[in-house]
């Protein structure tokens, strides 16, 4: 009977406990070798050769052409999409919520994407695969009082924007180059803090040894190195092992807290296993969390972590992820130069293919073409296209005339369009003799700077501008000299219908400037529309 009750008075005493069976995370460190998806088995075959200076695959010997793993890098250039001036409305209003004035902010946008590609060859398989990588971010400028402001400041420094966001995405697609490698041919050196659970209530009986058992495990692990085996480390750890097993029948029974104390030494067990690489032991004790009826996700996640640690180590032929690793560069001095100047050539090459554009000829066809930087600010009379072969390699440069052009829509939305007009200066031989019916104006490539419905401004040469108003055949350079000593009087009569910018041309509010005449083409535009107050 006196054995009876104590057996009583036990069990009232651990389910009083229960109630404060809190669980915190408790952190230790954990190191081993992450084994690799596709592992090449024999350590002296671990070669590779690559054209990328910065990227190594951890376990292998660098080598010069060819090694065991033969991977090519080419980067394909920096794209421009979605280029564009947004209008940002702002309204003030007065206390009573009534908009007493309304402005306008103007701001750049764009979205550059870079693309790269590997090619690996395993000599030993014989197998080759290609993968592909993209990188993508989006330009937003400061805001701009007006858009000839925002669209001035993009163009004046676009290339230096594009060179910015394509070299933070050459960074990170060397990097996930690596990773990819790496995940699955590599041979990577790994540290990481895991944790258990361990009791949080200083109420609880168990809290002390929970901790004391917790720094046990935390100065066992310490001493877990990638490169040695865990023997000692797994001896060191069985008194702390037994001291959750036992914890288990000391808190039998179906209530919640009950069941959370077991959960908690089943789960640091299944983990301690399976960091001593013992996924079998991790297995068992993820089945008892599972068959405790607390938190069965833990345990179905730990009988799949261990079932893929037991997979990994099969590929591997081998018993545990602790394991000397030697990563090295046999290259010497010269061939290390010969692959960064071939990096730098490539760079080079790219250059040309950068600026991207779909040209339509004036029979109407569509020719996607690229254009070297250097050569988009001469677009006037001629264009100059860059000739690829299917490499990307350098075949030659195509020059068109402007009269079999139409249109040139570069990716990055700057427009040029084929504008009949006469220049202020010609210069011998530079007329398109052919236009001569047309008063001496020959159709050259002018880039497109306003259009609307109404009016149109151009710029041709990088220089003379150029207004066309709708439904006329011929442009005038506003650098004619008939334009020039006529200015105000001109841009009157352009706003004939549009009596309040008619007048402010009479009274010399616009100048004989691009930001001007912008102006000049918006306000006759919106003639009609709300006015805005500022």
């Amino acid at each position: 009977m006196k054995k009876l009750l104590l057996i009583v008075a036990f069990i009232s005493y651990a389910n009083s406990f229960a109630q404060s069976a809190d669980l915190d995370k408790e952190y230790f460190k954990v190191s081993y070798v992450q084994l690799p998806e596709n592992p090449i088995l024999e350590n002296d075959k671990r070669t590779y050769s690559i054209n990328l200076r910065e990227v190594a695959i951890e376990g292998f010997s660098r080598v010069n052409n060819p090694g065991t793993l033969d991977i090519d890098y080419n980067f394909s250039g920096t794209t421009i999409t979605n280029a564009k001036i947004d209008k940002i409305k702002h309204e003030k209003k007065d206390k009573d919520g009534n908009v007493t004035s309304t402005w306008y902010t103007y701001k750049a946008k764009a979205r550059f994407t870079s693309s790269a590609g590997i090619t690996v060859i395993n000599a030993l398989t014989k197998e080759s695969y290609n993968k592909a990588f993209q990188e993508s971010s989006d330009y937003v400028s400061d805001a701009f009082s007006s858009y000839y402001k925002a669209e001035r400041h993009y163009a004046n420094n676009k290339y230096d924007i594009k060179n910015n966001h394509a070299s933070k995405h050459k960074a990170t697609i060397k990097n996930r180059v690596k990773a990819h490698l790496n995940d699955k041919y590599g041979y990577v050196p790994y540290s990481e803090n895991k944790y258990l659970w361990i009791l949080g209530s200083k109420r609880h009986p168990e809290y002390a040894k929970h901790h004391e058992a917790f720094q046990k495990v935390k100065e066992a692990f310490e001493k877990m190195k990638y490169d040695e085996p865990t023997d000692k480390i797994a001896k060191e750890l069985e008194p702390v092992i037994a001291y959750f097993n036992d914890v288990v029948p000391r808190f039998e029974g179906k209530k919640r807290k009950l069941r959370k104390v077991r959960y908690a030494s089943y789960y640091n067990i299944a983990k301690m296993y399976y960091y001593l690489d013992m996924p079998e032991k991790t297995k068992e004790y993820a089945q008892k969390i599972i068959d405790n009826d607390y938190d069965k996700s833990d345990g179905k996640y730990l009988i799949k972590s261990a079932e893929s640690l037991i997979e990994t180590l099969k590929r591997n032929q081998m018993t545990s992820r602790h394991m000397e690793v030697l990563t090295e560069d046999l290259r010497n001095e010269e061939e290390i130069a010969e692959v960064v100047e071939e990096e730098q050539s490539k760079e080079n090459k790219i250059s040309l293919e950068l600026q991207k554009a779909y040209l339509v000829s004036a029979k109407n066809d569509t020719l996607f073409v690229n254009v070297n930087n250097e050569d988009i600010s001469k677009i006037g009379h001629t264009i100059k296209t860059v000739q690829l072969d299917s490499k990307g390699e350098l075949v030659g440069v195509l020059t068109t005339k402007a009269s079999k052009c139409k249109e040139v829509l570069f990716i990055d939305g700057t427009r040029y369009k084929s504008i009949k007009f006469k220049e202020s200066s010609v210069k011998s031989g530079s007329v398109d003799l052919g236009q001569a019916a047309l008063g001496g104006a020959s159709g050259k490539l002018c880039k497109v700077l306003f259009e609307s419905d109404k009016i149109g401004l151009y710029k041709f040469n990088n220089k003379e501008l150029v207004i066309l108003p709708t439904g006329s055949e011929k442009g005038k350079s506003t650098s004619g000299m008939g334009f020039v000593f006529g200015f105000n009087k001109n841009l009157a009569k352009l706003a004939k219908d549009c009596p309040s910018v008619a007048q402010k041309a009479k009274s010399k509010a616009y100048k004989n400037t691009e930001e001007s005449l912008v102006k000049f083409c918006e306000e006759l535009t919106n003639c009609g529309g709300d006015q805005v107050s500022k």
